[in-house]
């Protein structure tokens, strides 16, 4: 099935990673089933459950119940927190990609468009897996010093696998090398159909990557030809994105139906329980003609009748509370992407770009110009925080820029050496590898 023809649906294949090896490797029908179900596995929820958490955006509800505790106060460890469920489920989906790459070797296409499909499945498998490595990457090693140790970038099937830590600057040539192998393989150029990989969003997450790694040319490159073909929309339309009725702006998404999981539910639930509310550090940030002020940020009763602040980035519907299509990639992100490499180099093009972005989130805009590269950076910084808000950025943005992170509601700050900034590798990874029982972040 071509992607051009397929739904957002990732059950529409009967997607499974239960699947045995023998049967992947049977048409490529089945591969195509498996390579489906890499989606299906894929979370930013699982990414934000940690990462919005450890941020300065959040603060805890009235009904949290402990929820997130390790994470909120920076306690965790090697043996508890969240981070743990993210390190063995990032892993599961990679372990899936490889298994779909393992399989496609032996996969015969019997014409043309099995050909396609095929090739489609391989680029897709490389896609996931460079972008659920960067997401492990962020969480678990110091991303600015590339002769660090970073993650074991896994390529096989974890079976076959003992792995030790690649170093940061390993990680990154990895991630680079799949992504640009990926990009002649996917079917689609640009993404018609964003639920689905697609060359674009190889591109923008080359952007991305390039970003952290500091390849300022590089960086801007990518982002700028991605944002020619997904540019950003205006204020009047921009609501519409995050109630899912347009894809304008959406590079790649993971689409998520009905009965599915609700990553809005993060935040609160359907009977008001209020587990995290914005900050209001994060709401006084917004202009008060600024749209995304009453489109992230909402006013609600908790489950004890108290007055609450709630996020609704992604609302969802009275039937379906906090079901929303997960926004992995989007072309604001492009344009920020583009004025901070700029701001090291070319201050009025940077001042252009971030009153570009102004001008299509507050109503009646004047253009301010910053005179210096700490000034423009700073703003950049701020302007990342209001627009991409509760997609797994900030925590990050905050390290980016080695800045402390300053949590007034319980008095604590984590200043730019405190080892929690980088997580910890699980215990159960480090007492199940041998390889890598050495190689613990430094201070736990």
């Amino acid at each position: 099935m071509l992607i051009g023809m397929m739904s957002c649906s990732y059950t529409d294949l009967k997607p499974t990673d239960k699947v045995g090896d023998h049967e992947i490797f049977s048409s490529v029908f089945t591969l195509e089933q498996a390579t489906t179900g890499i989606y299906a596995k894929m979370s930013l929820r699982t990414t934000l459950n940690v990462s919005a958490i450890l941020s300065d955006d959040v603060y805890k509800g009235g009904q949290n119940g402990g929820a997130g505790d390790d994470s909120y106060q920076w306690t965790y460890s090697a043996a508890t927190g969240d981070h743990n469920n993210l390190w063995s489920s990032y892993y599961g989906v990679i372990n899936m990609a490889n298994r779909v790459l393992e399989g496609a070797k032996t996969v015969e296409a019997n014409n043309q468009v099995e050909e396609k499909i095929k090739q489609n499945c391989i680029g897709t498998a490389l896609f996931i897996r460079a972008y659920t490595s960067f997401d492990l990457l962020r969480f678990f090693a110091d991303f600015d010093k590339k002769e660090n140790l970073g993650i074991p970038y896994s390529k096989q099937k974890v079976v076959l696998e003992t792995l030790g830590r690649n170093t940061v600057a390993e990680c990154y040539q990895e991630m680079v090398k799949d992504l640009e192998t990926a990009i002649p393989l996917l079917s689609q150029v640009v993404p018609e159909t964003p639920c689905y990989a697609s060359q674009l969003a190889a591109k923008a997450l080359l952007a991305r990557i390039n970003l952290y790694a500091r390849n300022y040319n590089l960086a801007y490159q990518y982002a700028a030809e991605v944002l020619n073909q997904k540019p950003i929309v205006g204020i009047q339309k921009y609501p519409k994105i995050w109630s899912d009725e347009t894809k304008d702006e959406i590079i790649f998404e993971l689409t998520r139906l009905p009965g599915e999981e609700t990553i809005g539910t993060l935040f609160w639930s359907a009977d008001n329980s209020s587990s995290f509310e914005p900050s209001t550090e994060l709401i006084k940030s917004y202009d008060e003609k600024d749209v995304r002020l009453k489109t992230f940020i909402g006013d609600g009763i908790d489950r004890d009748n108290v007055p609450v602040k709630r996020v609704n980035k992604y609302k969802g519907t009275k039937e379906n509370v906090g079901l929303s299509n997960q926004k992995m990639i989007r072309s604001s992100e492009m344009l920020l992407i583009m004025a901070e490499c700029k701001a090291n180099s070319n201050i009025t093009e940077a001042n252009s770009l971030l009153n570009k972005l102004r001008s299509a989130r507050i109503k009646d805009w004047s253009d301010k110009n910053y005179l210096t590269k700490e000034e423009i950076l700073q703003e950049i910084l701020l302007e990342r925080r209001r627009e991409l808000c509760f997609e797994g950025h900030r925590f990050f943005d905050l390290r980016r820029f080695h800045l402390p992170i300053y949590k007034p509601m319980i008095n604590k700050t984590l200043d730019v050496d405190n080892i929690r900034l980088i997580m910890p590798i699980p215990l159960a990874e480090m007492q199940g590898n041998n390889v890598i029982a050495n190689q613990q972040n430094p201070g736990y």
